[in-house]
């Protein structure tokens, strides 16, 4: 799910001065009605890359098969799709602690397509699932009180107190909350102020953090910091890379543009490389290959299609590697 926390800047500036407090020191006890796992209550400047898998509990075994059942029966064609089973099957596995069982439970029962336990409201068994995960320490569960928080889903919405859901995700290792908090470190300036959270080393591990986890929204805006604010191309170069192989339409687009002749110091895209037609080519036709699978498609061959100058570009036969492991699934 996507955050409407930042999708206007107007909106972080209206908790501007709570943004400080609450980021850098990480989680406090907000209410004591919630039903809250431990959180931080020490200053904490520092943030250390984690990785959200090495964070998960360890899986049932049994559970672990209901949960592949399930994703076997969501692979058919959507109009065939037995949510029904589905839902019997996540079910069995979260009650479990299966950590993907629980969320997308949760993501089916709040997009309708599996109804909720008798007695109980669609949002409140979405938020009593999420709430569970928290206890547990699962980052997406904390990410997604935050989000719900945020938004205002099944809870009043608390912009202020969603933002320690994000910044306890984000230690925990989930790629989302990285990049929402991580982005609002790197906003130098909000819509009518500057920004006192403005920690733009803290933003920038975040962001790389969440990069290298896969997220492709995250690996895009450390390029535009790093190309329009620090004005290192060369790392630059490396997160457009990154958000390409994740299937970010504009990073590759970017990139076309990049490696054309005809481009100068004075054009947006201009990333101090030298000219190169056949990159521009092959980017090109990552872009061709996103528009056909409607933007799904990622590719973890990238660096074996177009590695990074000054490498040279190897012989290439126009297939990708994610159409490969399709075809053998």
């Amino acid at each position: 799910m996507t955050c409407s926390f930042l999708s206007s800047n107007h909106l972080a500036s209206q908790y501007a001065v709570v943004v400080l407090g609450l980021l850098l020191m990480g989680c406090k006890p907000i209410d004591k009605k919630d039903t809250i796992v431990t959180q931080k209550t020490e200053p904490d400047l520092a943030f250390t890359c984690v990785y959200e898998k090495d964070t998960l509990p360890p899986v049932d075994p049994e559970a672990d098969i209901w949960f592949k059942q399930a994703r076997e029966l969501e692979k058919v064609n959507k109009y065939q799709r037995d949510y029904k089973q589905i839902g019997v099957l996540y079910r069995k596995a979260a009650e479990r602690n299966h950590p993907k069982a629980m969320l997308n439970l949760s993501n089916l029962i709040s997009y309708g397509k599996v109804p909720p336990i008798e007695g109980k409201g669609p949002a409140q068994e979405v938020w009593d699932i999420i709430q569970k995960m928290a206890k547990l320490d699962i980052s997406y569960g904390y990410y997604q009180m935050g989000h719900y928080l945020d938004t205002g889903y099944g809870v009043p919405a608390d912009r202020t107190k969603a933002l320690t859901y994000f910044r306890q995700a984000a230690d925990l290792g989930s790629p989302e909350g990285q990049y929402v908090i991580g982005d609002i470190f790197l906003a130098q300036r909000l819509s009518d102020k500057d920004n006192p959270a403005y920690q733009p080393e803290i933003g920038k591990k975040m962001l790389a953090c969440a990069a290298q986890q896969g997220n492709k929204e995250a690996a895009f805006t450390a390029a535009m910091f790093y190309k329009s604010v620090e004005k290192n191309f060369d790392i630059a170069l490396e997160f457009f890379q990154l958000a390409s192989e994740n299937g970010h339409r504009i990073s590759a687009s970017i990139l076309i543009d990049t490696f054309k002749i005809d481009t100068t110091p004075k054009d947006y895209y201009y990333l101090a490389v030298k000219p190169d037609p056949e990159r521009s080519a092959r980017y090109e036709a990552i872009v061709k290959e996103m528009d056909a699978s409607d933007e799904t498609a990622k590719f973890p061959d990238i660096d074996k299609i177009m590695p990074l100058p000054p490498a040279e570009l190897p012989e290439w036969d126009g297939t990708f590697e994610y159409k490969k492991q399709q075809d053998n699934q």
